[in-house]
């Protein structure tokens, strides 16, 4: 049996898609959550590139949030029905990914934070989530015909958006669907009701 050790701080931010498609999966592994020194002095020096997540697979690390949700999405069946569906679906996920980048900027931002929400809110989240949306059908990304990695990876973007910014998914219906649909798969909904509370 394949050996998964996850390695990252105690909270959501880059490594909950990761979760979440092991919970879809029904498959075990060890959730290293770490804290504090414990990364600098402990982790960091182990990782590929000194930075988390990092994926174990039989004493194999591998590196990088996006690339470890895919090759579990290849691994556990979760990708399209072909190389040109994945590449379709590969697409979506670079958009996903640039919608989390600006969402993480307002977390972190040191100054302005008020004018920089009001402008995701208003200006970043209408337009993005405008295009996204035309990307979906029947509450998957096209490309794929059941759940995907990159559906997992959408659900999660939008869920965090929905909940840190107030937007109101209502406003995108494609997007609705495919969130709300991702939340009420068994697996994942006993793991959004039982995972560990976390700030982030």
């Amino acid at each position: 049996m394949t050996s998964y050790k996850l390695y990252y701080w105690n909270a959501k931010g880059a490594t909950e898609s990761i979760r979440i498609i092991f919970a879809q999966a029904g498959v075990k592994y060890e959730d290293v959550r770490f804290e504090g020194e414990d990364w600098g002095k402990k982790y960091k020096p182990e990782m590929p590139f000194g930075q988390a997540p990092v994926l174990e697979v039989d004493g194999t690390k591998i590196a990088g949030s996006i690339n470890i949700l895919q090759y579990l999405g290849m691994i556990f069946g979760m990708t399209g029905n072909n190389d040109l569906d994945n590449a379709v679906l590969g697409g979506a996920s670079d958009y996903i990914s640039d919608i989390s980048i600006s969402m993480y900027k307002i977390w972190f931002a040191k100054d302005d934070e008020a004018e920089k929400i009001a402008e995701f809110k208003e200006k970043t989240v209408p337009q993005m989530f405008g295009v996204l949306q035309k990307h979906v059908k029947n509450g998957h990304f096209i490309g794929s015909e059941k759940l995907s990695w990159v559906d997992i990876q959408g659900y999660y973007m939008l869920d965090s958006v929905a909940s840190h910014f107030n937007v109101n998914l209502a406003d995108y219906p494609e997007l609705q669907k495919l969130h709300d649909d991702v939340a009420a798969q068994p697996n994942i909904k006993k793991w959004l009701e039982t995972r560990p509370k976390t700030e982030h």
